[in-house]
């Protein structure tokens, strides 16, 4: 099954799929769980610990197991695993050798984005603050949208959530290991770009320049970017439909700022 066979799959509420996480009780597994749930799925997870998080989603439907196992993945449709995942562990291997449509966390998160007019949060740097404002201004804004966070927000109250009704899904896009090129949104924001996860990009940052170019060719609407960044800049500046952002000589600038200690309301 592609990633595109399984976005459509997804839609399909008449005939739930069911999946199976492992490696669930992380911050970006169970945020899929959480997302596949109240997309009316049938999940299952398991982990070497529960958590805070999985005894949340227990409540909500998702099928705990602990520790890994062959048995875990009997049956299911499709498999997802987390980077930290290595391919002896024995529900992943089970699943590999039962011919089990596997995905990447990415390619999961990719296929969820798909069924949405995806917002991508992309840089080295802010994803997960920047994507949280995004997503409750949008909530403040009624527009209902679906979001998927790196950590638990407390203005939003949980680290993903899905609104069958809302157009967007904002998301953060991960670019340490080359999946933000998966990923085929309506508008992205680049708020910047450094030469890291040099265990990966071993070219360096003509490595980490191509990944986000190929975000940017798939992405359909606006690319946002910082002009305080000379990368994103370089990237984003020549591309029709870009938006700048920055203190001075963007589209978009900050002024009159007041630094206090409040609430988010």
């Amino acid at each position: 099954m592609t990633i595109e066979e399984f976005s459509e799959k997804l839609l399909n509420r008449d005939e739930p799929l069911r999946v199976h996480l492992i490696g669930v009780a992380g911050s970006g597994m169970s945020g899929l769980a959480r997302l596949l749930l109240e997309m009316g799925h049938r999940v299952s997870g398991s982990d070497r610990v529960t958590s805070g998080e999985t005894e949340r989603l227990r409540s909500s439907g998702l099928e705990f197991s602990t520790p890994h196992s062959a048995e875990a993945v009997e049956d299911v449709d499709a498999v997802i695993y987390s980077s930290a995942i290595r391919p002896e562990n024995p529900a992943l291997a089970a699943a590999t050798e039962a011919g089990t449509s596997i995905f990447r966390r990415a390619e999961c998160l990719a296929a969820i984005l798909h069924t949405k007019s995806g917002v991508i949060v992309s840089g080295t740097h802010g994803k997960t603050t920047t994507s949280s404002m995004i997503a409750h201004i949008l909530r403040k804004g009624e527009l209902a949208p679906c979001h998927y966070v790196g950590a638990e927000i407390p203005v939003l109250g949980s680290n993903a959530e899905w609104n069958e009704e809302g157009e967007f899904l904002v998301a953060e896009g991960d670019e340490s290991d080359g999946t933000l090129a998966l990923y085929k949104p309506k508008h992205v924001i680049v708020l910047n770009m450094e030469e890291e996860h040099l265990d990966f990009y071993t070219r360096g940052i003509e490595q980490i320049r191509e990944v986000f170019n190929t975000l940017l060719d798939q992405t359909s609407g606006a690319s946002v970017y910082c002009a305080e960044c000379e990368e994103a800049t370089s990237l984003c500046r020549p591309r029709a439909g870009s938006i700048s952002y920055g203190w001075k000589d963007a589209d978009w600038t900050a002024t009159d700022i007041l630094e206090q200690i409040g609430t988010v309301s």
